[in-house]
């Protein structure tokens, strides 16, 4: 019970980011431009509908497998795009960004965990 609980507020907080990206999506686009991502405004949306969709399918349950698998992937490609802590050159930046880079990869740990302890709904897997 404790861990579904869990699970669902995973999905919530995953959810609530994904919503974030299309409502400030000039705020997300603009840091994604001065961190040098390709295509900031595609991407911006791309990682949204990931974001939307991992955590609805944590909600739900339905697809659980395939959307902590896009979060994952979503988490590692923004690890070493937009937190890239080695090209920053001011010491409080590279700080925050290695920090958000550590706090991506604790993120894809638990979510490869619980890939491994969870049963999908209407998965593939």
């Amino acid at each position: 019970m404790i861990k579904t609980v869990l699970i669902i507020l995973l999905g919530v907080f995953f959810l609530v980011n994904g919503i974030n990206h299309f409502y400030n999506s000039h705020i997300v686009r603009e840091y994604a431009e001065k961190r040098g991502l390709f295509e900031p405004k595609v991407m911006v949306f791309l990682s949204g509908l990931l974001l939307v969709f991992g955590g609805l399918s944590m909600i739900t349950g339905y697809f659980i497998i395939e959307g902590m698998i896009g979060l994952c992937i979503f988490m590692t490609i923004a690890a070493f795009t937009i937190h890239s802590f080695w090209k920053e050159e001011d010491r409080e930046d590279k700080m925050m960004e290695f920090m958000n880079f550590v706090k991506n990869w604790a993120i894809i740990f638990e979510l490869v965990y619980l890939t491994t302890t969870v049963e999908s709904k209407l998965g593939l897997f």
